[in-house]
């Protein structure tokens, strides 16, 4: 019986979601166009986060935010072990650009918004990965910061514990001398967890905005030792989140 209210619950989610992301894309579609109207797509998956969350009952808990400033830009670095990792990023405090897998832009109407808002990338091709890099700090401009996962996708087996990190979060916040954010996201990969069967479960989304870790006067040298700090610092909070 507890499984069949899981199905009806993970049903409705699905219903909720759905519905409220085809009310806002023909104004996705307004947008896409204009590449200086971009950054409102912020505000449109904003208000999908809030009201889709709100609907199924889920409610959010955010930390660290308060030490972020609106107008600096960050590189995002944050744990992916779930499909709504993304819609945490709602709550982010400015206006974000992700950086996400090719597979994403295939999604129905989803992925064409993505791909034309937001950089896919093809993690298969080195190529395509440093060209997707290069495009996405040239479509920051001065008014969008950075989302990236830096597992480079949903890898891990054993989570809360992550996987390696790769490079291009922490080049990107070089090049652009940016403060990177690391974000632990605990309770995702079990409200949806990445499996072949996947069910929805209500428990509360904690979104902790770590310290920020400046990168003034960094350079290409310095990529391993903030990658293995970013990825120690989130880490450390998964686990005591977990334990909790």
């Amino acid at each position: 019986m507890n499984n069949f209210f899981k199905k009806l619950y993970t049903i409705w989610c699905a219903l909720v979601f759905g519905s409220i992301f085809l009310v806002l894309y023909p104004f996705f579609l307004i947008i896409i166009p204009f590449p200086a109207w971009h950054k409102y797509s912020f505000y449109l998956n904003r208000l999908w986060s809030t009201f889709a969350l709100l609907l199924v009952g889920i409610t959010v808990e955010i930390a660290g935010r308060e030490k972020l400033h609106r107008h600096q830009q960050y590189v995002y670095c944050a744990n992916h072990f779930s499909l709504i990792d993304i819609l945490s990023f709602g709550f982010a405090p400015q206006a974000v650009l992700f950086v996400g897998k090719s597979s994403l832009a295939e999604i129905p109407l989803f992925g064409y918004m993505f791909r034309k808002i937001h950089i896919a990338v093809d993690r298969s091709s080195i190529k395509n990965s440093y060209n997707a890099l290069f495009l996405a700090m040239k479509k920051m401009g001065k008014d969008k910061s950075l989302v990236m996962f830096p597992e480079g996708g949903v890898y891990t087996t054993e989570p809360p514990k992550m996987v390696k990190f790769k490079d291009g979060a922490f080049r990107a916040a070089i090049e652009k001398q940016i403060p990177v954010v690391p974000v632990s996201l605990p309770d995702n990969w079990i409200i949806l967890p990445d499996d072949k069967v996947t069910l929805v479960k209500r428990r509360k989304m904690r979104i902790k905005f770590l310290d920020p870790i400046p990168t003034k006067g960094l350079n290409v040298t310095n990529i391993e030792t903030l990658k293995i700090q970013v990825f120690n610092r989130i880490q450390e909070d998964l686990i005591k989140a977990n334990t909790i």
